[in-house]
């Protein structure tokens, strides 16, 4: 039994398919080489009247169906939010997935939209935040830097959890969709990208960079290249001095600008 006959099996014993107008396929199964471990996504659209969504599993004949069950309207909202974030996937997963059943023309209306805002640029990011950012930056670089000359045996540990937002403060820079489980694609597979429809990174010597930290083994190199990155990453912010960083705002900006 293929995945597609697996799949009706689900639709046919689906809970809610009174409510069912649609149904759209993405991920592995659909862009290519799904592996043993690949589950089927499968986006369900509601009728706009109800006051309902559901997310949930199902082992069809051994093959995992994860599914979202969403009205367009909360779709529509998904892809807004995406958008704040400088985030790609719920508009990449509408773009490259396959309808299955379209009563309406719905899903193709929002396969449409999502090819739309996939289309439209990032809003640029506030210069507030910009400045914060660096100085989280400088900051977690001078504790990784504390912990590796004391030896701590959680460096590793901080290592990653800093080298992932250090990355994704570039990515929000350059406005790049950024997808922790595929930046090593991103960056070496034409396949992985065309996969997300995303482009290879502006800048070569960074993208060689964050290869490097992400591949690393040894402690001393670690070090070195995080601090090369950083370095690199501030400079295309605009630089960074310690001694001359002052933020002034109202109460109630700064606390916006901590959520």
């Amino acid at each position: 039994m293929n995945w597609e006959e697996k799949l009706n099996k689900f639709l046919e014993t689906f809970e809610h398919k009174d409510d069912m107008i649609g149904v759209l396929v993405c991920g592995s199964f659909i862009t290519g080489s799904p592996s043993t471990h690949s589950d089927l996504d499968v986006h369900i659209i509601l009728k706009d009247k109800v006051t309902y969504r559901e997310r949930g599993n199902k082992i069809i004949d051994g093959l995992l169906i994860e599914y979202f069950s969403n009205p367009p309207k909360q779709i529509k909202k998904y892809f807004e939010e995406d958008y704040k974030n400088i985030s790609s996937m719920s508009q990449t997963q509408f773009a490259t997935g396959k309808i299955i059943k379209d009563t309406n023309g719905i899903v193709q209306s929002l396969k449409d939209e999502a090819e739309r805002m996939l289309s439209k640029n990032f809003a640029d990011i506030d210069t507030s935040i910009n400045e914060l950012q660096k100085y989280g930056l400088w900051d977690m670089l001078d504790d990784l830097k504390d912990l590796y000359e004391n030896g701590k045996d959680d460096f590793d540990f901080i290592y990653y959890v800093c080298l992932d937002k250090l990355i994704k403060t570039y990515m929000r820079y350059i406005k790049y969709p950024y997808n922790k489980k595929s930046i090593l694609g991103n960056i070496t597979s034409e396949i992985v990208r065309k996969k997300y429809l995303l482009s290879e990174l502006p800048d070569k010597n960074i993208s060689d960079l964050i290869y490097k930290c992400i591949i690393e083994k040894n402690k001393i190199n670690k070090i070195k290249y995080y601090e090369q990155l950083t370095n690199m990453i501030m400079t295309l912010l605009g630089g960074f001095d310690i001694d001359k960083f002052k933020f002034k705002s109202s109460v109630e900006e700064w606390f916006k600008l901590l959520l």
